[in-house]
């Protein structure tokens, strides 16, 4: 057996099947030192001479080790550990590619996941299925392999996307409005509660012809939660009109459509679901709020000042990293038989030049 002073890294062993974690007592094994060596070199601890360190480390990252989340955060929650938490390793997952619509709207989100995490001591890998073209198979060897447990769902997915995938081996919080599998539990914006506070700002300016946008690629489940808190609001106030229809507004087209709906409707105030490329108001010759009121219901995208509306960016990312980690403390995985919970985030209303 080799003393402290030794190559710990020298002479690798065979690799470990797929899925294997790597302990520290393997790297304990391998190395020739005792566990508790090992434990403190990997948290850097300076009793641990400074080359043997350098070595048990280059090992434990040659032999494929990873801490283990769960018990990272433990240790990261136990109020009487002094020393310098185990970072352990998430995901966040993304169907499309990472130049698609919907995995550049949520990176505003993943920043302030990402920043969350780092403050319970994990670090955030991203996966676009899209482009590395993994199977359900495939993805679960790699995630074991890299002893990931965590895993966020971002935005893009289907009812069909990962299908084979064996969600119950994972601790899972989704942030897709559609539902991947009946037992995952998932996190969405508040839409009731967002439509509800911006039509009363709206109103607070003196608009009451509220005309609705929404985007012609949201989920079905948000057109419909938008719609209906839209009709009800419009309906208590009593200014439900039948000619005054909602505009679905699609990504890249002229702005013709748009203002013949404007003239058909003859609203005095607009309320967009999500932001909209300010070009194609510009397009359209409408300055707000000279022509019309504006405020948005979600700003996923943009730092407060310009657009009126309710901003969720780091609500949605505080609230899913403490989430994750909670249900990774408890071990909380996934369970196939039990309906998932949905937990609604409310967003922040900020005064913009829009209204």
């Amino acid at each position: 057996m080799s003393g402290p002073d030794t190559d710990a890294s020298s002479s690798l062993p065979a690799p470990f099947p797929v899925g294997r974690r790597i302990t520290l007592k393997d790297i304990a094994v391998h190395c020739g030192v005792s566990v508790a060596a090992v434990s403190y070199a990997m948290r850097d601890n300076p009793r641990i001479p400074p080359h043997t360190r350098l070595a048990i480390r280059k090992a434990a990252d040659e032999l494929g080790y990873r801490p283990d989340p769960f018990l990272s955060a433990l240790v990261s929650y136990r109020p009487d550990v002094k020393t310098a938490r185990l970072l352990g390793e998430v995901a966040v997952i993304y169907p499309c590619e990472k130049t698609s619509p919907h995995s550049r709207l949520f990176r505003f989100h993943r920043e302030c996941f990402g920043k969350r995490m780092a403050d319970h001591g994990y670090s955030v890998s991203d996966f676009y299925l899209n482009t590395l073209d993994y199977s359900a198979k495939r993805l679960r060897q790699i995630l074991l392999a890299r002893n990931i447990r965590g895993l966020v769902l971002g935005w893009g997915f289907e009812p069909q996307t990962l299908a084979e995938f064996p969600w119950q081996e994972f601790v899972v919080v989704s942030t897709e409005r559609v539902i991947v599998h009946p037992g995952l539990d998932r996190i969405s914006m508040n839409h009731f509660r967002a439509i509800r506070d911006v039509m009363d700002k709206i109103r607070a300016k003196g608009h009451h012809r509220i005309g609705l946008i929404y985007h012609d690629d949201a989920p079905l489940a948000v057109k419909k939660n938008l719609l209906g808190s839209y009709l009800v609001e419009m309906e208590m106030a009593g200014e439900l009109d039948a000619r005054l229809h909602a505009f679905e507004y699609k990504r890249g087209e002229s702005p013709a459509r748009f203002l013949k709906w404007l003239k058909a409707s003859r609203p005095d105030a607009l309320l967009s679901h999500r932001r909209i490329d300010p070009a194609f108001f510009q397009k359209a010759g409408v300055k707000f709020p000279r022509d019309y009121g504006y405020a948005v219901a979600e700003i996923d995208d943009a730092e407060p000042g310009v657009d009126s509306g309710v901003y969720v960016v780091e609500a949605m990312g505080r609230m899913l990293a403490n989430m994750l980690v909670r249900k990774i403390v408890t071990y909380d995985k996934v369970a196939l038989d039990t309906e998932g919970q949905i937990l609604l985030v409310n967003g922040v209303w900020q005064d913009g030049v829009t209204l």
